[in-house]
């Protein structure tokens, strides 16, 4: 007798995309959210379940997004997330029940400080940042104590006991000794443009040494028309030097480049295109709309270097 088996009922929610996770599903991010709170559970911590975040008893906040990105880009799917779950909340477990900062002596601090770029809306709170400078648009650069589990970002009370200034040289030392990564060119018609992409967390944060970068890629940081750059997650930094009107078509493909890699990958940080003129000056050239639609505005030195290597102007279309 022919054996049959029924199909697998399809999962509710698993036909609508997730409001808060867009790269999942209702149904995938319900899954990973109760995984999240049972690895919680067996550590003896209970939580209370938000969209984009999970919260103790304590206060603590567990932020959701580097997580579910982990689980949504493994190589063998749902199979994975519980080890994935597992392992991530171990480390943020870990991370909490670290040293404080506040017993640890300057020499050790200094030793393990990182300049750190990021988003100033991934933060719930500024105000213990109060040295913070600002980088451009959302960006904030703060500084970052460096563990095995994770970053800890310095508060007020840290920087000011060591000293914002020694933190900072210690900071920019640090990362450019940190591991650089591979380059890969993302190539296309007349587009090319560079990705340094790195284990490091801090990759992204090399947006604030650019002229380091340029000189270990070029030999050279001349960039006299200046630098497209993106940032979409802390492992990657985009860049290309204007030179030609290749600029145009390359300022499409990196905002493309930028969304796709903000939505999708891990330690999310911005999906907009920045322009890096000769001065060092940066500029955000993209604008989201509430709407999804995304422009670009030329303008400022940015339109200035489009005219110094386009001097007739675009081609027109035929």
């Amino acid at each position: 007798m022919a054996m049959f088996r029924r199909r697998p009922a399809a999962r509710v929610g698993d036909d609508l995309p997730d409001p808060t996770f867009s790269f999942l599903t209702v149904g995938e991010a319900a899954r990973l959210r109760a995984l999240t709170r049972e690895a919680f559970a067996r550590h003896g911590l209970e939580v209370d379940v938000h969209a984009d975040h999970l919260r103790s008893d304590d206060g603590a906040g567990y932020g959701l997004h580097n997580l579910f990105a982990l689980c949504h880009n493994a190589r063998k799917g749902e199979r994975e997330w519980p080890s994935i779950v597992g392992d991530h909340v171990a480390r943020m477990i870990r991370a909490r029940q670290g040293p404080e900062l506040t017993e640890l002596a300057p020499e050790e601090i200094l030793e393990h400080a990182f300049i750190r770029v990021v988003a100033a809306t991934s933060l719930p709170d500024l105000s213990g940042f109060g040295y913070r400078r600002e980088v451009v648009g959302d960006l904030v650069e703060l500084l970052a104590f460096d563990t095995p589990d994770a970053v800890v970002l310095m508060p007020d009370e840290v920087v000011s006991r060591v000293g914002v200034d020694d933190l900072r040289a210690a900071g920019v030392h640090n990362l450019l000794t940190e591991p650089f990564g591979g380059i890969e060119w993302l190539e296309a018609g007349d587009v090319r443009f560079g990705v340094v992409a790195g284990e490091s967390v801090h990759t992204a944060s090399r947006i604030l040494t650019v002229d380091d970068v340029l000189r270990r890629v070029h030999g050279e940081p001349d960039a006299p028309h200046g630098t497209l750059l993106a940032i979409p997650y802390r492992h990657q930094l985009a860049f290309h030097v204007v030179r030609d009107a290749s600029v145009l078509p390359t300022v499409e493909a990196m905002v493309r480049f930028a969304i796709a890699g903000y939505d999708d990958g891990v330690g999310s940080i911005s999906p907009h295109l920045y322009y890096r003129a000769a001065s060092g000056a940066l500029q955000q050239l993209t604008v989201h709309s509430e709407e999804g639609e995304v422009s670009v505005h030329v303008e400022g030195a940015f339109a200035d270097a489009i005219e110094a290597v386009m001097p007739e102007g675009p081609p027109l279309d035929d």
